[in-house]
């Protein structure tokens, strides 16, 4: 049995903030509501009541909103413009403490541990995925349907949370997911001209390390008109172009200028999920090591997220990576966002040598693909 199982870690999941209330219930900007006629600022958390389309609404004062995740102790039910409400008055935060139980190597062989038919690119991406978690990066995976890309990101959302997975995303999509640190944007085919337009915008803007993204709308509920952008990665998941040019649709590069492929570089990595999930987990109970694993893999995440590293024990030749111009500016600094991680995983030069091939490998086939497509 595998323990990332998505149903088992769902579970998991289930057990560890159970009653709990966390970032991703954040349904508002911070805004401002009258309480006992006193006005107070704070945000908007929503969470299932076990009823249909029926959810509970939370105001969370702002001096309270850095202890999430936590349980609510203390709570009074008002009404705000016919609206009802819980007003958070007394809260319990049940973070899991930011501890360092393993080496960041042994962390990137724990999370997501399936078989998998090409195994050095499945590591890798899981070394990318973790970077993008922990520090800012901008970067596009491209992989057939069964490579297990998803899943990476899916169960970093199940244990650390902040992580969107936005499938054909909208500018109103994207601008909501910017509560999470880590934006994965799944598939762009078959947008839209003016959806094309609007993402263009949106990814020349995230995509440059703009500190703050400029929002021109505030329609959308829970976006500011600047939003700090400091400590947010961005990947793009896509298909490869005959994908996309067997179903007559344009493919990424045919889409968007080449100002946002030197901003979200492209790696190429082959390879399927071996594992067998096909049996149903939802009835098993949940064992108590799966569960301490778990906790010891948030607990490492937490700390990493806190304290990245900031000297490399390896590192690469200048000019190893073939980027020109403006690409020197962008791509080159999530390469070497990612290579630090590399230098972190690896346990001699050698072996940090042969990953950084690899990731070189993966970016140089990616063109070559695209190029014969054009």
């Amino acid at each position: 049995m595998n323990i990332w199982h998505t149903d088992y870690l769902v579970k998991i999941n289930q057990t560890l903030y159970k009653d709990v209330l966390s970032t991703d219930n954040i349904s508002s900007a911070e805004v401002s509501k009258k309480f006992k006629e006193e006005d107070r600022f704070g945000f908007v958390l929503q969470k299932d009541t076990g009823l249909k389309n029926i959810k509970d609404k939370f105001f969370v004062p702002t001096e309270l909103i850095s202890s999430l995740p936590f349980i609510v102790l203390t709570k009074e039910k008002f009404s705000h413009r016919s609206d009802a409400y819980w007003f958070v008055s007394k809260v319990r935060s049940v973070k899991i403490p930011s501890e360092k139980r393993m080496e960041f190597k042994d962390l990137v062989d724990t999370y997501a541990d399936y078989g998998h038919s090409m195994q050095p690119y499945w590591t890798l991406s899981k070394i990318i995925m973790l970077a993008a978690y922990l520090e800012r990066i901008n970067i596009r995976i491209i992989t057939e349907a069964s490579f297990g890309k998803d899943s990476l990101s899916d169960i970093l959302q199940l244990t650390n949370g902040g992580v969107a997975n936005l499938y054909k995303a909208t500018l109103a999509k994207l601008k909501y997911s910017l509560k999470n640190d880590f934006i994965v944007i799944n598939e762009l085919g078959a947008l839209s001209p003016q959806d094309v337009t609007d993402m263009q915008s949106y990814l020349l803007q995230v995509g440059a390390y703009k500190p703050f993204y400029e929002n021109n709308s505030r329609s959308v509920e829970g976006t500011k008109e600047s939003t700090d952008l400091m400590r947010k990665s961005h990947i793009i998941f896509h298909n490869p172009p005959n994908y996309y040019t067997d179903k007559k649709q344009p493919f990424f590069e045919q889409m968007f200028t080449a100002a946002v492929m030197d901003r979200f570089p492209g790696l190429y990595f082959q390879g399927y999920v071996t594992e067998d999930f096909s049996v149903a987990m939802v009835d098993m109970s949940v064992k108590e090591e799966d569960f301490q694993k778990i906790k010891d893999v948030i607990a490492t995440i937490n700390y990493f997220k806190e304290n990245p590293p900031t000297e490399e024990v390896y590192t690469f030749e200048e000019n190893y990576f073939p980027f020109i111009g403006k690409q020197k500016q962008r791509s080159l600094r999530t390469f070497k966002t990612i290579c630090k991680y590399i230098s972190l995983y690896s346990q001699s030069k050698e072996e940090y040598d042969t990953w950084i091939m690899t990731l070189k490998m993966s970016y140089e086939e990616y063109k070559h693909i695209v190029m014969g497509e054009h």
